[in-house]
């Protein structure tokens, strides 16, 4: 009896309230909703920020293979001469490559030296190169510039597809120096260590010229006449 009075006196009055246990269970299922929409967005931020860096990891891995596509690819192919012999302005090793191509957008032209190899600074190794003006004093290091094209990597690797000094066989080689002609293919293998999520896809590259036939050798200069 006095329960049902109670109740018909709040009902009466027209008001209505939570009770603290209620209000206790919204505050719990509000800080559940609160933390696992947290969580949510920290992990779509991880999500983007993850996919943001490895997306410019891979085009920075892309752009550096397209210089060294365009930088190889247009190889100017001089004839130089060691005493009676003539040889190709190019030296490849398994570790780097040398040889002469046109000069960067940035230079006012010429030709210039570039050089792909692997430097190893303090305990990482890089994928560098170098470019010097043909014309530079090849003393002065003010004059080359140094770009890293790949940072923190295993190792490179640089072969060369020909026929051998020694035989007629056209095969992959780990060293072309003191030849007369130009390797047909030049191929560019990075690996990266272990758990570095950036890919290099293997790079092969023809030289477009294979040989200046228009260069009318100079005892003299030892250089194409005129160039």
């Amino acid at each position: 009896m006095i329960r049902g009075a109670a109740m018909a006196e709040r009902d009466a009055g027209g008001e209505a309230g939570f009770t603290l246990v209620e209000i206790l269970v919204a505050l719990a299922l509000f800080s559940l909703l609160a933390t696992l929409l947290f969580d949510n967005v920290r992990f779509g931020l991880h999500a983007w920020k993850h996919g943001s860096a490895h997306a410019e990891q891979f085009e920075h891995s892309m752009m550096s293979q397209d210089l060294m596509r365009r930088m190889i690819g247009n190889i100017y192919p001089m004839l130089v001469t060691d005493g009676t012999r003539q040889r190709i302005d190019f030296d490849g090793s398994s570790d780097a490559v040398s040889f002469l191509g046109n000069a960067p957008i940035v230079a006012s032209g010429g030709r210039f030296r570039f050089r792909f190899s692997v430097e190893r600074q303090q305990d990482r190794n890089n994928l560098v190169m170098r470019s010097t003006s043909e014309l530079a004093d090849p003393q002065d290091a003010s004059m080359t510039t140094r770009t890293i094209l790949l940072s923190d990597i295993d190792r490179a690797e640089f072969s060369y597809f020909g026929e051998t000094a020694t035989e007629r066989t056209a095969r992959w080689q780990d060293d072309w120096t003191q030849r007369s002609e130009m390797p047909g293919v030049v191929r560019i293998r990075v690996a990266f260590r272990s758990g570095d999520a950036r890919r290099w896809p293997e790079l092969l590259v023809a030289p477009r010229i294979g040989a200046d036939v228009s260069c009318v050798y100079d005892a003299i200069t030892m250089r194409c006449r005129g160039r």
